[in-house]
């Protein structure tokens, strides 16, 4: 417990910023678990919108203060990561795989 006014007075202070902190953390939070379950549910354009909307909120959280700036580099590095994964599979499904030829049929067009 403080013992002077004005530990007192900070101690107040700190519990108003204690609470600030943590709305906008639970915000961010909350941002970048929506595109998260966006990126995992398959649907790809709106995934790329809440990862755009999360990006911004995690830079905003290091610029103001409230998290430390590797930490929001991190997070952010994790999410898109998700992200790029989630398109590269969808780009491979949607190319057709070449067909390969066997060995008997290379043959017979090097010889024809």
């Amino acid at each position: 417990m403080p013992t002077t006014r004005t530990a007192e007075k900070e101690m107040r202070a700190a519990e108003r910023r204690k609470a600030r902190n943590k709305s906008f953390r639970s915000q961010t939070k909350s941002s970048v678990a929506k595109a998260v379950g966006t990126v995992a549910s398959g649907n790809l354009e709106l995934a790329q919108m809440d990862v755009k909307s999360a990006v911004s909120a995690l830079d905003k959280e290091a610029e103001r203060g409230k998290s430390h700036r590797n930490n929001a580099a991190r997070r952010k590095a994790r999410l898109m990561k998700k992200l790029n994964q989630a398109l590269a599979t969808t780009k491979e499904t949607a190319v057709k795989p070449k067909r390969r030829t066997t060995r008997k049929a290379a043959k017979t067009t090097k010889t024809e």
